[in-house]
């Protein structure tokens, strides 16, 4: 079973976590665990994370094909002249 340490927990909330766990007669260990489960019950799964292909094949068909509006280069985007001085 894993575990798992919290560090630098807050005074206050470190206190209202062992005054449930005393008032339900449970260690502070048991009480973090049934705060946690009654605390995640319910709670939307978060949404998948795309794989590297699939945001390539995103970027391939949504963002690549768009038309390119500004000509300039990058040089004359950012304002740089011939001799690599910002105008």
């Amino acid at each position: 079973m894993p575990t798992l340490v919290l560090r630098n927990l807050p005074d206050d909330l470190y206190g209202r976590l062992k005054q449930a766990a005393t008032h339900h007669h449970r260690s502070l260990a048991q009480e973090a665990i049934v705060t946690l489960q009654s605390g995640l019950e319910g709670a939307p799964d978060l949404p998948r994370r795309p794989s590297v292909e699939e945001s390539l094949d995103w970027l391939e068909t949504e963002v690549w094909p768009l038309p390119v509006l500004d000509r300039r280069t990058d040089d004359e985007i950012l304002g740089y002249n011939d001799h690599g001085y910002c105008d």
